[in-house]
C-alpha cells in the first residue's frame, strides 16, 4: 500500500524544539496584550464567502480556499482575521459607543501559487481596537506593536507608516482618471522614483503638486523630514491634515519611546481596500515580506451593520520565527555594518552591470578573474558582495532576502512575478517581446482566431492575449529554438524576445505584434529597501546618473 506521510504542499509538521519556541513566542506576545486589557477571541476556521469578499477588500478570490455546505453555501477557509473580528464585534459588541480590546491568535489560509516557497497555512497574532477613533489610540496600536516584537526578542526592525490619505489626495488634486491611478500605483509599489517622475512631467500639474508627490517616493525618519512640504500642502486640506497628523502621532511614539523603530513611508498602499487612515508594516531581515501588517479601518464594521471606527495589526508568527532565526545566524562586519549581497544575471547582462558598478565606485576585482571556481564576490571596501546566478533564479533570490539587489531583463521578472520592487530601468540589453510568425498568420490576429502560440515565456504571453487582446489561445512551453515551432507545424506564431530580427528573416518569419520593450533592471528585496534605504537609495542614485550619461 503506497502510504502518504507526506504533507500536502505549502503546509507543514511543526514539532520538537521549533514548536515550543513558536508557542514561548506567542505567549510572550500574549502577555503584552494581556497587559493592556486586550481580551482573547476566537473566530471559526471557516467563514461564509461574503465576509471576504472584494467588496469588502481583502484577499483576492483566486487566493481562497473554497468549498460548500450542504446547502449550498460558498463558505472560505479564513484568509486574514480582521473582517471576521469585525463580524464577530458587530454582532456581540452593539453598545453604543463602547470602546473594545480584543486580540486573536490563530491560523490563516492563502492559496499561494505552487513552486512560490510560500507557506499556505500561516500563524497569525494580533490586536484590534474598536470603538475608539482618536490619535491616542492610532499611538497604543503602533506602540504595542513594537513591545510585541520586542518581547519575541526581535532587535532589529523598523514599523513604516503611512496615511491613506496622502495617496488619495493627490490624486483627486490631480484628477487622474484610473488609468493614471494605476500606472501610478505600479511606480509607488516598485519604489520607481524614477519612474513616477518621468511620467507625471507627462502630466500638466502645477509645480507645487509635482512636488508634493515627492512625498510618496521616499523613506522619512521623521516628520522634519517633509516639513518643506507643509506649505505646498495647505492648499489640498486632506494632504495637510494627513501630514501634521502623522506629526502629532510621532510625537506620541517619541513620548512611548518607541520611535527608533519607526520610519515613515508616505507611498505606503495596501492591497487591504478597507483602511482609511494610518497603514503600518513591521520590516525585519531573514523573509522576503513584511512581518506585521495594520492600519485604521473605520468604514469595515458598517458592511456587518455597526458604525464604529476601528484599528488593528497582525503579526505573521512564521514569518516572525524566521527573522528570529536570521537574527541569530547573521554576519556582519567588525565595525557592526551588514554586507549588501548584489545577484547579477549570468552573461551579457552581467557584464555590462559591473562596468556600471564600476563606474559608481563599487568595483569588484575578484569577478575579473576568469579563472576563478569562487562563487560569492566581495567589495570590502564598500562592505558589498556579487554573486552570478541564471537569469529566472535572479528575482528568486532576490525575493527571498538571499540578495538585498538584483540586475536582470525585464523579460525574467514579468516571467517570474516575484514580489520584489522594480526600482530603476537601466537602459541597456535593450530588446523587445514580440509575437513572430510567417505573415500568413497575421489575419489569425486580426480576427482573434483560436491560434496556438509557442513560448518560453507562457506568463507572459498569456497575460498579452487574454488580458490585453481578449484573443483565445492555445499556448506551448518550449526551451529550445523557438522559431522551428511555426516551421514546422508545431504552432501559428510564437512569442518571444525579438533583438535584431535576423533569425526571424533568414526562417522566413516577421514580427506581427509588439507585446512590450524590454531592457536591464535593478530590483530590490522588500524589506532590504526599508531597512537598508540610505544605502540603497544611494546606490540607485548613483546608478540613474550613469544610465543618463550613457
Amino acid at each position: 500500500m503506497n502510504r502518504l506521510l507526506h504533507t500536502p504542499e505549502g503546509v507543514r509538521d511543526i514539532y520538537n524544539g521549533e514548536y515550543t519556541r513558536k508557542l514561548r513566542v506567542i505567549q510572550q506576545m500574549n502577555d503584552v496584550l494581556d497587559a493592556r486589557g486586550y481580551m482573547p477571541i476566537q473566530t471559526p476556521t471557516f467563514e461564509y464567502f461574503d465576509i471576504f469578499s472584494q467588496e469588502i477588500g481583502t484577499t483576492p478570490s483566486k487566493d481562497l480556499y473554497k468549498f460548500f455546505d450542504r446547502e449550498g453555501n460558498t463558505l472560505v477557509l479564513r484568509p486574514d482575521f480582521t473582517p471576521a473580528i469585525a463580524r464577530a464585534a458587530a454582532k456581540y459588541f452593539t453598545n453604543v459607543g463602547e470602546t473594545i480590546r480584543l486580540t486573536y491568535n490563530g491560523n490563516v489560509f492563502i492559496n499561494n501559487s505552487s513552486y512560490q516557497g510560500r507557506l499556505k497555512e500561516n500563524t497569525q497574532l494580533g490586536a484590534e481596537l474598536i470603538g475608539d477613533n482618536s490619535l491616542e489610540a492610532d499611538g497604543e496600536m503602533i506602540e504595542m506593536l513594537v513591545k510585541s516584537l520586542q518581547s519575541s526578542g526581535l532587535e532589529n526592525f523598523q514599523i513604516s507608516i503611512g496615511h491613506s490619505d496622502v495617496f488619495r489626495g493627490l490624486m483627486d488634486a490631480a484628477g487622474f482618471d484610473e488609468e493614471a491611478e494605476r500606472n501610478i500605483r505600479d511606480y509607488i509599489n516598485n519604489k520607481n522614483s524614477f519612474g513616477l517622475e518621468e511620467f507625471l512631467a507627462q502630466k500638466n500639474l502645477s509645480k507645487d503638486l509635482m512636488e508634493l508627490f515627492e512625498l510618496l517616493s521616499c523613506m522619512y525618519a521623521s516628520p522634519a523630514d517633509w516639513s518643506s512640504y507643509l506649505t505646498k500642502a495647505t492648499t489640498y486640506p486632506s494632504i495637510a491634515n494627513a501630514l501634521n497628523y502623522l506629526s502629532a502621532l510621532n510625537e506620541k511614539l517619541t513620548q512611548a519611546g518607541v520611535d527608533s523603530y519607526v520610519s515613515y513611508e508616505l507611498g505606503l498602499i495596501s492591497d487591504y481596500t478597507y483602511y482609511t487612515g494610518i497603514i503600518f508594516s513591521g520590516y525585519a531581515f531573514g523573509t522576503g515580506e513584511p512581518i506585521a501588517k495594520g492600519g485604521r479601518y473605520d468604514r469595515l464594521l458598517s458592511y456587518f451593520g455597526k458604525d464604529a471606527a476601528a484599528i488593528g495589526f497582525a503579526i505573521s508568527v512564521d514569518d516572525l520565527m524566521e527573522a528570529l532565526n536570521s537574527q541569530a545566524t547573521d554576519t556582519k562586519t567588525s565595525d557592526g555594518t551588514r554586507y549588501l549581497t548584489i545577484a547579477l544575471g549570468k552573461g551579457r547582462l552581467a557584464n555590462k552591470a559591473m562596468e556600471y558598478f564600476e563606474k559608481i565606485g563599487m568595483p569588484c576585482e575578484e569577478m575579473k578573474d576568469k579563472n576563478t571556481r569562487k562563487l560569492i564576490f566581495v567589495n570590502e571596501e564598500k562592505k558589498v558582495r556579487f554573486f552570478l546566478a541564471k537569469g529566472p533564479d535572479v528575482p528568486t533570490y532576490v525575493e527571498y532576502g538571499a540578495a538585498d539587489i538584483g540586475i536582470v531583463g525585464e523579460d525574467t521578472i514579468l516571467e517570474e512575478s516575484r514580489n520584489i520592487f522594480e526600482v530603476l530601468d537601466l537602459g541597456f540589453g535593450k530588446c523587445r517581446m514580440c509575437v513572430c510568425g510567417p505573415e500568413s498568420a497575421k489575419p489569425l490576429l486580426e480576427h482573434q482566431e483560436l491560434i496556438r502560440v509557442a513560448t518560453k515565456y507562457p506568463k507572459i504571453a498569456k497575460d498579452y492575449f487574454y488580458n490585453k487582446k481578449h484573443q483565445t489561445v492555445e499556448i506551448i512551453k518550449l526551451n529550445g529554438s523557438i522559431e522551428l515551432a511555426p516551421i514546422v507545424g508545431l504552432s501559428e506564431v510564437i512569442c518571444d524576445i525579438v533583438e535584431t530580427g535576423s533569425t526571424l528573416k533568414e526562417n522566413g518569419l516577421v514580427v506581427l505584434e509588439e507585446v512590450c520593450p524590454l531592457s536591464a533592471r535593478m530590483v530590490v528585496n522588500q524589506v532590504s529597501m526599508k531597512m537598508e534605504n540610505e544605502r540603497i537609495t544611494e546606490i540607485i542614485r548613483a546608478l540613474k546618473a550613469v544610465t543618463e550619461e550613457a
